[in-house]
Formats: structure tokens, C-alpha cells, sequence
């Protein structure tokens, strides 16, 4: 069931549709390599940059600059890992190429149950 209305679909992306929404934890089983490089790249180098930089022409105190860092490196962490989970949500979605992914999800589909469908009745309420 697709909860938001302007998701793509097999007819209108470049490269083979997956699935609209996948949830949080298949995105991130299918990372590649090259996303936990992102992320982990993104986690130390914006800080690291902010360090040279404050090396070569400093504008804070020196007692203040480790506290600037406790806060900038879970920043760009979160930042980076959502970089690295957009990345995987377009492979998904068939924006970019996802030859890899789509043979994973074919080999993995074959061994998933069939999702049940309880009617209004059969429900816990």
C-alpha cells in the first residue's frame, strides 16, 4: 500500500523498480561498500577540515575547539548515514543503478512467506 502518492513505479524510472517503501532495516542490509565509505568519509572529514582550518587561521578559543568537536562529529555522522540511506532508497526506487540490489531482492523474495491478509474481523482490537 503506498502512503504517499508520488512514488515512483516500474513505468517511470530508468533503471528496474524494487520497491516504493522498504523499511528502515532492508535499506541498510543493502548498503554497499561505497556508502559506509560515504558516510564514514563524511564523519571524518568535515571535522577534520574544521581542525586544519582552525589550525591555519583559528577563530575560537582552544579550550572551547574539543566541544565544537563533540558536537560536530555525531552531526556529520547523522548527516553521512543519511547521505549513505538516500543512496540506497534510489537504488530502490530504480533512480540509479541497481543491478546488484535487484538480484538480492529476487534471491530473497523466493524464501519470504506470503504476507497474510486479515480482514477487519480477524483483527485484535
Amino acid at each position: 500500500m503506498k502512503w504517499v502518492s508520488n512514488l515512483p513505479d516500474d513505468e517511470h524510472t530508468p533503471y528496474k523498480f524494487i520497491t516504493a517503501e522498504p523499511d528502515y532495516k532492508t535499506v541498510v542490509r543493502y548498503f554497499r561498500p561505497s556508502d559506509y565509505a560515504i558516510a564514514g568519509a563524511t564523519t571524518i572529514g568535515f571535522p577534520l577540515g574544521l581542525a586544519v582550518w582552525e589550525r591555519y587561521a583559528p577563530s575560537v578559543h582552544p579550550r572551547v575547539f574539543p566541544k565544537l568537536l563533540a558536537i560536530q562529529v555525531p552531526f556529520f555522522f547523522t548527516v553521512g548515514v543519511m547521505y549513505a540511506y538516500q543512496r540506497s532508497l534510489y537504488r530502490f526506487w530504480g533512480w540509479t543503478e541497481n543491478k546488484a540490489e535487484y538480484k538480492r531482492w529476487l534471491d530473497e523474495e523466493s524464501s519470504r512467506p506470503e504476507p497474510v491478509e486479515r480482514t477487519w474481523s480477524e483483527t485484535d482490537w
